[in-house]
């Protein structure tokens, strides 16, 4: 009988699993999903079933960056997309004027609906096992690893994901009270965090806030600007259409001069002015009290309000995320436009959390120390649902590939939004909150909302999605057949038909009439459009990626010494040790790394290869 049998000797064989996902949140639930469809025996554990999935801040999900990522997550076989389809109550295409680079969905989400239909796929995926426990260590031995809970249980598995969160040595705060918590009302992790500083983890502090929920009915609806929905909204989810359900407005309200003078009044009884902390403000979602002080020349400053479900009277403040006391957050409340009389029903607060250093991840988002170990979302220094979501998919696909001795899932940075997200954060490092943007990503163009799916084509084979794979391919067949007639039939150059589909001079009925000829539906002739009208530089960048593929696909060996190698910085060479970037590819994005400096490293490695 070996230790896990002689610790667990009620149901032996039920403490055995192929992968192990440590946290509910989004990173977990889409890593614990994605091993279990992969074929892997999984066990997910988190600290509270009943909140498995939940959205503890925002009740919106995508916008720029970030619903590129859901749509990448589609293709690949993740839920996020498909739950907030299943479960949004307001729906809208965002920078429609902007151009398709920037195109994308923003919803908002009814929370407790989402969180009820996460927890129940979970709950009937084959393969998937969930448990209720608090993992306090990871022990390893040999070539397995063994999960150990704080009710003395242990669990066994050949790959792990780590995506604990917030939960890190967590502490929330407000004005001048604090206390250990990874979120409102639950307990934080303190044994895990050590248990990975003893086997040579390197941890850093981050810290978010959440804004105050109001009561619907106390809200002045009169003196608020609506946000309208589409009527006929887009899904993230390839394979959803829109069912017609009634959808709620959201609403604009701004705060003012006199708030903001309010604000600075109190300014130094926020927590984040009052207390000392470890960890930077962060620049994307700052605290209330941040942007006035950083922006105090501003006269005001915008805040959404989102409903937070369809069965509640819960209002969420987007913007006005604070440390405040309860007593200031309804000074502050009062003076806004159409707040003057809402009700608090839960004050928003602060969360500093530990996060793994992630220069010590690779791409695949496994451990650089040891192997078979992953970690996903927020434990990575992102923020944001969606880039956890991005990260659990990857890690848990690659777990469970691990276990199968088959080739890991790496998304490169040329491929989609997903590889820039990981990307950036193993080979430049977090000092706050990662959040997802367009402006990071320098592929927008070919990055776009509605090409996710043949970006994604050439992973979904590796991970048992052949027949998705298959239709995708017979879409592109279909719309490649329409353009090649468009260039090269004579019919349709007699008719300089296809400069006048670039320029929008065609009427309603020929383009009726070429869709049906090609058999293209909607979305197809629209992907057609944006080939077409965008055809130059599309075909400039893809040229701009061939040429960096050149020299990415240089490998830097594991066992490298820089110190060998002449005329390379120290500076640069420090950087190479610490981070130990696997291509030349992420060497070049180091801070403090010359191009000399790469110049000088590939022309090193090219020797070696010669002379191997």
């Amino acid at each position: 009988m070996d230790k896990i049998e002689e610790s667990n000797k009620v149901n032996p064989e039920f403490y055995k699993f192929d992968v192990i996902v440590v946290g509910g949140g989004h990173a977990g639930c889409e890593a614990a999903l994605a091993s279990a469809r992969n074929g892997s025996k999984t066990l997910l554990i988190t600290i509270n079933a009943d909140a498995i999935g939940t959205m503890p801040c925002n009740s919106a999900v995508g916008g720029p960056g970030r619903g590129q990522l859901i749509r990448e997550l589609d293709i690949l076989g993740g839920e996020m997309s498909k739950n907030v389809d299943r479960n949004f109550i307001h729906s809208r295409m965002l920078n429609i004027s902007k151009g398709p680079a920037l195109r994308t969905i923003r919803a908002t989400v009814d929370k407790r609906q989402y969180l009820l239909n996460m927890k129940q796929i979970l709950e009937n995926q084959k393969n998937l096992f969930l448990k209720q426990g608090l993992v306090v260590e990871i022990k390893i031995n040999a070539n397995k690893f063994v999960a150990c809970t704080s009710d003395e249980n242990r669990y066994s598995c050949y790959s792990i994901v780590i995506c604990p969160g917030t939960f890190l040595r967590g502490k929330i705060f407000w004005g001048k009270y604090e206390r250990e918590a990874g979120r409102q009302g639950e307990i934080n992790s303190i044994k895990l965090v050590k248990c990975f500083e003893n086997l040579g983890y390197k941890f850093g502090r981050l810290r978010t806030e959440t804004p105050p929920r109001v009561d619907r009915k106390t809200v002045s609806f009169n003196n608020l600007k609506i946000q309208n929905y589409d009527k006929s909204p887009e899904m993230f989810s390839y394979e959803n259409e829109y069912d017609g359900r009634e959808q709620v407005n959201n609403y604009i309200t701004y705060i003012d001069r006199d708030c903001i003078e309010y604000i600075i009044k109190n300014i130094k009884k926020s927590s984040i002015f009052q207390k000392s902390f470890n960890s930077e403000n962060p620049k994307y979602c700052p605290s209330i009290e941040d942007k006035v002080n950083r922006f105090s020349d501003r006269e005001r400053h915008l805040i959404f309000v989102q409903p937070e479900g369809r069965e509640t009277n819960e209002l969420y403040l987007h913007g006005l995320y604070n440390t405040f006391s309860e007593s200031i957050q309804e000074g502050i409340i009062r003076r806004i436009k159409g707040l003057e009389k809402a009700a608090i029903t839960r004050p928003g607060y602060g969360v500093e959390y530990d996060y793994l250093l992630p220069y010590q991840i690779k791409l695949s988002l496994e451990s650089k120390k040891h192997k078979n170990l992953y970690f996903a979302g927020q434990i990575n220094g992102t923020t944001g649902y969606e880039e956890a979501a991005s990260q659990g998919i990857i890690a848990g696909l690659n777990a469970s590939l691990s276990t199968m001795d088959k080739e890991k899932i790496i998304i490169r940075r040329d491929e989609g939004y997903i590889g820039i997200l990981i990307d950036d954060i193993v080979s430049k490092g977090v000092s706050e909150p990662y959040r997802m943007l367009t402006s990071r990503n320098e592929f927008r163009l070919i990055h776009r909302h509605d090409n996710a799916d043949i970006r994604m084509l050439k992973f979904l084979k590796k991970i048992g999605l052949g027949q998705k794979a298959e239709k995708i391919e017979k879409k592109y067949e279909k719309i490649n057949y329409a353009l090649k007639n468009l260039r090269y039939s004579d019919y349709y150059n007699k008719k300089k038909f296809l400069e006048d589909l670039k320029q929008n001079r065609l009427n309603y009925s020929d383009i009726e009439r070429f869709k049906q000829d090609f058999c293209l539906n909607e979305k197809e002739f629209e992907s057609l459009i944006i080939n077409l009208k965008y055809e130059e530089y599309i075909i400039r960048e893809m040229k701009r990626i061939k040429a960096l593929q050149e020299v990415r696909d240089f490998k830097i060996p594991d066992d490298i010494d820089y110190y060998s190698i002449k005329d390379i910085s120290n500076e640069a060479i420090l950087k190479l040790i610490k981070f130990k970037p696997e291509s030349i590819s992420q060497a070049s994005r180091l801070e403090g790394v010359r191009p000399l400096d790469m110049l000088t490293l590939v022309a090193y490695l090219k020797n070696v290869s010669r002379e191997t």
